[in-house]
């Protein structure tokens, strides 16, 4: 692994995590304790004055002066590496690539309200924060005890019990105003949150509205076997399922081609769905 991917892995998990140590690295890079020790030793003489050791931690903390040079400071690059162990590639030559898409409008997600959800989330503890909901103006405070993180929509969120609310509710990352960690210990771990621990099987077929034709050809692009597609979902993610595959349930596109699939088994999933 050449220098600039050991760079990045110890930028990744300094910026998010707010620290670094041997540990963690010895792990992610496959290296010894004493090539660790060396790497940060570089990177501390390419970038000074960006970690300060705090012994009794016994972890490097990033300073005000860290700017990182190697990550692009994306929530999506942290999920990626930390949920498929992805590594990008640092080359010096150009390729002219015959691979193109559209990437989704990123949501700003601060590492200031990361870290510490990140450490409550390990930890299965609280943190307190402010959040800005749609339907209010200001921001609410509120403890909450955050187990698990998940996109959808093309955005963050993290599946959390809410102190105020009484039950387990999501809560889009971009939207945190401030988090704080409390640390005290949860009760309502993940084990107790019933819609997430719910599997739920969506059926998806073609627009009963399309000719025999492009009802094939819908069946062709999704690998459906008798017509029918069928996606396993936690009962927490119906309804983020269904808008990801811009599928209505409360109505029908007036042209059956604007929709293409629809869900037959609307009856079985309609009380997982929310407003």
């Amino acid at each position: 692994m050449e220098v600039a991917q050991r760079y990045w892995m110890l930028e990744l998990i300094a910026f998010w995590e707010g620290q670094i140590n041997t540990k963690p690295l010895m792990s992610a890079l496959g290296i010894t304790r004493q090539s660790v020790s060396q790497l940060l030793k570089q990177y501390q003489t390419d970038f000074p004055n960006s970690l300060d050791y705090d012994a009794k931690r016994k972890a490097y903390q990033i300073t005000d002066h860290f700017k990182p040079h190697y990550i692009d400071q994306t929530v999506d690059e942290y999920f990626d590496w930390l949920n498929y162990g992805k590594i990008p590639t640092f080359s010096n030559t150009t390729s002219e690539s015959t691979q193109h898409r559209i990437e989704a409008l990123a949501r700003f997600v601060s590492p200031q309200v990361m870290r510490p959800l990140l450490k409550a989330v390990k930890d299965k503890t609280a943190v307190d924060c402010e959040y800005l909901s749609v339907s209010s103006s200001d921001p609410q405070g509120r403890l909450i005890y955050p187990h698990s993180f998940v996109k959808t929509a093309g955005r963050w969120h993290v599946r959390a019990y809410c102190d105020m609310r009484k039950q387990f509710l999501d809560f889009v990352l971009s939207r945190f105003q401030s988090v704080d960690y409390d640390g005290k210990a949860s009760e309502h771990t993940e084990q107790q949150d019933t819609l997430w621990n719910t599997q739920v099987s969506l059926i998806l077929a073609p627009d009963s509205r399309l000719t025999d034709k492009q009802k094939r050809v819908l069946e062709n692009d999704y690998g459906m076997t008798d017509s029918q597609l069928h996606i396993a979902t936690r009962a927490a993610l119906v309804k983020y399922t269904l808008d990801d595959l811009q599928i209505k349930t409360k109505m029908l596109e007036a042209n059956p081609q604007a929709q293409q699939l629809v869900c037959v088994n609307y009856a079985d999933i309609k009380q997982w769905l929310f407003d």
